[in-house]
């Protein structure tokens, strides 16, 4: 018999009215707040946006939803940001978003013919082999919300193409 001792969930929460939600979120994105920081292998408006709000109002249902899943009573605190990998090697280095909360993503552009999805690195080894675990999100898509526990790292691979992908991400402070 096999008794998990340890978890870690991926929440996977299908957004309802995909489209219509989809271009009133990127009606809140300003081109001009995006900036490529020193060092870095995309474009973001992290700390540069006010969106967060209604980033809640409209993904509303599903971030109930998401509670409802989770066993959770609330969410107490959201920041909200949009990367866009825009161009061939642009991808994002291994790091993770703090040891409480949960962190989420959601692929606006993303084409699973030419993009990976995100990529997770467990908390642990494989206990035969010593070595990294690393896992993705098996058949990724746009129009569905990514949560896990913000304490797990992960990353992005560089694009091979130029078709662009854009990802909205949040971190939530819940109870």
């Amino acid at each position: 018999m096999i008794y998990p001792i340890f978890h870690v969930p991926l929440f996977q929460i299908e957004v309802s009215d995909w489209e219509i939600k989809k271009q009133k979120f990127l009606e809140l994105i300003d081109d001009k707040n995006f900036y490529r920081e020193l060092n870095s292998n995309f474009h973001t408006d992290r700390s540069n946006n006010t969106y967060a709000g209604k980033f809640q109002n409209i993904f509303y249902k599903e971030l109930v939803s998401f509670l409802r899943e989770s066993s959770l009573s609330e969410i107490k605190e959201v920041d909200v940001w949009t990367v866009k990998y825009s161009g061939i090697g642009d991808f994002h280095c291994p790091h993770n978003h703090g040891s409480t909360g949960f962190s989420g993503a959601l692929y606006l552009e993303y084409d699973p013919n030419v993009h990976e999805s995100t990529k997770f690195v467990s908390p642990w080894n494989n206990p035969v082999t010593d070595r990294t675990q690393i896992s993705s999100i098996s058949n990724a898509m746009s129009g569905v919300m990514y949560i896990w526990p913000s304490f797990l790292l992960h990353y992005t691979d560089s694009l091979t193409s130029n078709v662009p992908r854009t990802v909205v991400s949040w971190d939530m402070k819940v109870q």
